[in-house]
């Protein structure tokens, strides 16, 4: 298999780790009510099932990884540009996505805490524990998509990238802007998208990117 080929599937295996972590995150954290914002009581995991719960904590936690393919793939279509920098580009975000893994492998645990509580059991302090050790790491991803963005933008608007400038307005960070706004604006997508605002924004951007190598 020719490496441009390798290249592209791991393009490709990104988009379906968008798709499935996506599927896992919202099994695991959409409810009607929303509320998804709060990292302290967590109430809103007390409308999702444990069945729901146990289905999209490990649906997620497996597909995961593969956002690390996904950005090897969109590291090469930068390397034109600055292959230096987008080196740098895969290494963030292949770390802010094996944080991230770890993340979304501990939301079943907190939620499961939160059940229990709910049922009676005095375990608050508990977790307080778990949220503490928990909600950093999504912040180290948010940062990181601050990082890659700033790369992505400066690398692709310079023009000697695989990717037409307009590209530049696909950075994730954009695209996860434009998630929380849906969502902070009460609209009825938003609801729906915010839950799986990184997953959303990342199948966006591995689809565009697909797309407009798809000649090359």
């Amino acid at each position: 298999m020719r490496a441009d080929s390798v290249t592209r599937l791991c393009g490709w295996a990104g988009l379906l780790g968008a798709i499935l972590v996506g599927i896992g995150e919202f099994s695991m954290q959409f409810t009607p009510h929303g509320g998804i914002e709060d990292v302290k009581a967590y109430a809103y995991f007390n409308d999702i099932s444990a069945s729901r719960l146990s289905f999209g904590h490990f649906i997620a936690v497996l597909s995961a990884p593969l956002y690390i393919l996904g950005y090897w793939f969109l590291s090469k279509q930068l390397e034109p540009a600055n292959r230096r920098l987008g080196t740098i580009f895969f290494l963030i975000g292949a770390y802010a996505f094996a944080i991230g893994t770890a993340w979304i492998g501990q939301r079943f645990f907190i939620a499961s805490t939160v059940h229990e509580i709910a049922n009676g059991q005095p375990l608050a302090p508990l977790l307080g524990l778990f949220s503490d050790h928990n909600e950093p790491f999504v912040n180290v991803l948010r940062v990181a998509m601050i990082l890659v963005s700033g790369i992505w933008i400066y690398l692709i608007l310079g023009g000697k990238t695989n990717f037409p400038k307009w590209m530049s307005l696909f950075s994730p960070i954009i695209l996860l802007a434009i998630m929380f706004g849906l969502y902070f604006f009460k609209t009825t997508i938003g609801l729906y998208v915010f839950p799986i605002a990184m997953n959303a924004a990342h199948f966006i951007l591995f689809g565009l990117a697909l797309w407009t190598t798809k000649n090359l």
